[in-house]
């Protein structure tokens, strides 16, 4: 059985290009705020983070979206499963480590068939943190990391 842990978080993206290389993935900088909530086997923390990501949209009748996110992430205490992972592995810990986010969204105006919900997305990603196989001494040479499981709406248009 697995402890329990949650969290919540805030990301902005901004625009910086619509395509990657030539290609029709757009690119934001995502600046995000994370907050693990204190458990019985854990406190609460922060989590700072800031990545580029990616989105590359499938034209479907039914848009899909794909995101690809990479960048850092600076926790002010370690969450339950980072502490143990690295326990067991008699390795230090650090704070700042490698982000990595994998989404996969659906366009809400698509579903419903109304153009008031076109720049809302639903969508479900993996939160990923780690020292990069222990490859990187600027994240204290850790081997190991994390993955949560998110679901969440998206805006993706003006206010």
């Amino acid at each position: 059985k697995g402890a329990d842990v949650n969290m919540t978080s805030i990301f902005y993206g901004h625009p910086l290009s619509d395509t990657l290389f030539g290609a029709p993935w757009e690119v934001y900088l995502t600046p995000g705020m994370v907050y693990h909530y204190s458990s019985d086997v854990q406190d609460t923390s922060f989590e700072w983070v800031l990545a580029f990501k990616a989105y590359y949209t499938f034209p479907l009748p039914w848009r899909l979206r794909l995101g690809i996110a990479e960048g850092i992430s600076y926790a002010d205490s370690l969450t339950y499963y980072e502490k143990t992972e690295l326990s067991e592995k008699e390795v230090r810990e650090s704070k700042l480590l490698n982000y990595l986010d994998l989404s996969l969204d659906l366009n809400m105006g698509d579903v419903f068939k109304s153009n008031k919900l076109d720049s809302l997305w639903l969508g479900s990603a993996i939160h990923h943190r780690s020292g990069i196989y222990g490859a990187s001494s600027a994240f204290g040479d850790v081997s190991g990391g994390t993955n949560f499981l998110t679901m969440y709406l998206q805006w993706h248009g003006d206010f």
